[in-house]
């Protein structure tokens, strides 16, 4: 027997299916809703010809037959491949027989709810649940007509917008939003969806972000009748999202830091090495002229310019270490107007003729415990800053300081904790800085100067060398106002050692020698050499070695007469804290003296110790070398 169409009722096209879930009956009017006649749809289980959507799985249909209802949503598959459609379904129990009458309506009309038991179908009910529903919902719902007039309203995100569910009943959007422009992108979505075609966009309202998603409102033939649209409030998101940038910029900001760290790092190490030698070699230049009476020679002059080049040189070594914060400091406390009073003279020659340098040092400065050499580095630095920043004639102020912290302060994003600090200013009547700038301050190689005039370092170093400290920089400007840059460091109430600075060549006095052997172990042929020649000048018995393995063979031919060991720290295939390990431990009367060109913190993971006697830091002249050895030798002769 053929399938048959059957008109079911009149209020709405109807379908039967029977326990089995498979298709009996089938109203005329479903072919075209369903885009499928009743040749193929009756016989066919109702699974092939919609999609559940929630729940997700069809209910028993059986159960249902005696249950007597059961609500969802489903997506019509149309047969001529048309995308699909999302429309409420609804199967009762009908009055004769077993199976189960099968009801299409708008989503606005059903409530998606799960299996229920025999409890009677009410479509008020089910509304009054829809609207519920939307009441939890983080934004909000609403209908147009075709004539963009809206038909309800409904959702807890209306509140943020000022508005009461149902309270735009009957105001035309286009009244809402101001305009009638027909290019206004919210008017153009709307369009779209009365034409069948489903859209977004995104707005802005009372300062709130929000999503819009329009889509096409369908009568119960498929008719178009309007559109419903979803607004979500997605300003916590936004927020969510503009916070996570902003730590992934810092995080790649300091992976960048951190990185050229590393090179800074590495590239000082190799300058030390290389000023080691250079320093090395025009000290025993120096003394070589003393002694054959040329002192006041052309060439000691020559001498002179060569040594105050190398001098630099090691400072800009001092500036990447402290860039890198892997500088090897000597740490005392110092008291900040003494040393600002110290180099005045030298910063009045730094800031030349048309520049005014004044200092309003106060006498009862409290003490900092700081490396001396880096401070007055980092005072350089900034009053090059000041002076570079200055166009004709101008001043440059340096003013020390007591302050009391009562409350978080210093740098905004790595505030100083309450407590007494000391203040060193440097200010200055120049251009200024814009926000931009200002911004990019610190960063490594950034520079405002014109090519081959700054690298980018100076105040990168300055900004290393106070958080190496344990202070904080702040920077006061203005474009046309000039600048002041503030050091913060806390006070350190121990008692100050000696205040005599050692420049780094110590005085003339003659260093004394001996006849002791000493294990030199130095993987850096040209240091290697200086070092032994240094030595072997003031009598010492020097065994040179250029690796740990050579060392220790060495040392074996030798245990009984090697009384100091002086060796690199980081070296290939054994550092220099090993080496030294194993020497003590065959020879526990063996004096050590440590050396290295890298930062603190990798000499420091080696497992040495930067103060003390038993360190020397390169780049080193061959009297600051001899000065330790003797002092460590003459001290295991006390021992012993």
């Amino acid at each position: 027997m053929s399938p048959v169409s059957v008109s079911l009722g009149s209020d709405g096209p109807r379908a039967h299916v029977d326990r089995e879930g498979k298709v009996s009956a089938w109203d005329p009017a479903l072919e075209t809703l369903w885009g499928r006649s009743a040749a193929q749809a009756i016989g066919r289980e109702l699974g092939q010809l919609l999609v559940a959507l929630e729940p997700a799985t069809w209910p028993d249909f059986d159960s249902v037959s005696r249950t007597g209802s059961w609500t969802g949503i489903v997506a019509l598959v149309p047969a001529n491949g048309n995308a699909p459609r999302t429309t409420g379904i609804r199967l009762t129990k009908t009055t004769a027989g077993d199976a189960l009458e099968v009801q299409l309506a708008p989503l606005s009309c059903l409530a998606a709810e799960t299996p229920t038991t025999d409890a009677p179908v009410d479509p008020e009910r089910d509304l009054q649940r829809f609207l519920a529903m939307l009441e939890f919902m983080p934004g909000y719902c609403y209908t147009v007509n075709r004539e963009l007039t809206f038909t309800s309203s409904a959702g807890k995100g209306l509140a943020a917008l000022r508005l009461r569910p149902g309270q735009v009943i009957g105001m035309n959007l286009r009244d809402l939003w101001g305009t009638r422009e027909d290019t206004y992108e919210p008017l153009v979505c709307h369009l779209k969806a009365l034409a069948g075609i489903p859209s977004h966009y995104k707005d802005v309202c009372l300062g709130r972000s929000l999503e819009y998603l329009i889509r096409p409102l369908c009568d119960a033939g498929g008719n178009v009748v309007g559109a419903i649209g979803v607004g979500i409030d997605v300003t916590d998101i936004e927020h969510a999202r503009q916070a996570h940038a902003a730590l992934t910029e810092q995080l790649r900001q300091a992976q960048k830091m951190e990185a050229i760290g590393r090179l800074a790092g590495g590239i000082a190490h190799d300058f030390n090495n290389f000023l080691t030698c250079i320093m090395g070699n025009l000290s025993l230049l120096e003394g070589h002229l003393a002694q054959t009476g040329g002192a006041n020679s052309p060439g000691a002059a020559f001498l002179a310019e060569a040594n105050a080049a190398v001098d630099s040189a090691a400072s800009l070594t001092r500036q990447l270490l402290a860039f890198s914060r892997k500088q090897v400091l000597s740490p005392r406390p110092i008291q900040l107007s003494a040393l600002v009073e110290r180099i005045a003279k030298i910063l009045e020659r730094l800031v030349g003729d048309r520049i005014v340098l004044c200092t309003q040092c106060d006498p009862g400065l409290w003490h900092v415990l700081a490396d001396p050499g880096q401070i007055e580095q980092v005072l350089v630095n900034l009053v090059m800053n000041a002076r570079d920043a200055i166009v004709d004639e101008g001043q440059v102020v340096i003013e020390t300081q007591n302050l009391v912290l009562d409350q978080p302060g210093g740098e905004p994003h790595k505030p100083l904790p309450p407590g007494e600090y000391v203040v060193l200013s440097v200010k200055d009547s120049g251009r200024g800085l814009s926000d931009v700038v200002r911004a990019r301050l610190f960063e490594p190689f950034f520079t405002t100067k014109d090519i081959g005039e700054g690298t980018g370092l100076g105040l990168a170093s300055v900004y290393g060398a106070v958080q190496q400290n344990g202070g904080a920089i702040t920077v006061d400007s203005e474009l046309g106002l000039g600048s002041t840059f503030r050091i913060l460091l806390p006070r350190v109430t121990a008692a100050p050692a000696a205040e005599a600075m050692l420049t780094g060549r110590a005085a003339s006095a003659a260093v004394v020698g001996g006849h002791e052997t000493i294990l030199l172990v130095e993987d850096e042929p040209s240091v290697l050499d200086l070092a032994h020649r240094t030595l072997q000048q003031l009598g010492y018995n020097v065994l040179p070695c250029a690796s740990p393995d050579e060392a220790l063979r060495t040392f074996g031919e030798y245990q009984s007469r090697i009384e100091l060991l002086v060796t690199d720290v980081v070296m290939p295939r054994m550092n220099g804290n090993e080496l030294a390990a194993r020497v003590t431990a065959l020879s526990p009367g063996v004096s050590v003296l440590f050396s290295s060109g890298y930062g603190e913190n990798i000499v420091a993971q080696q497992g040495v110790a930067l103060d003390g006697p038993r360190f020397i830091s390169k780049p080193y002249r061959p009297r600051e070398l001899a000065v330790k050895v003797r002092a460590l030798l003459d001290q295991r002769q006390r021992r012993a």
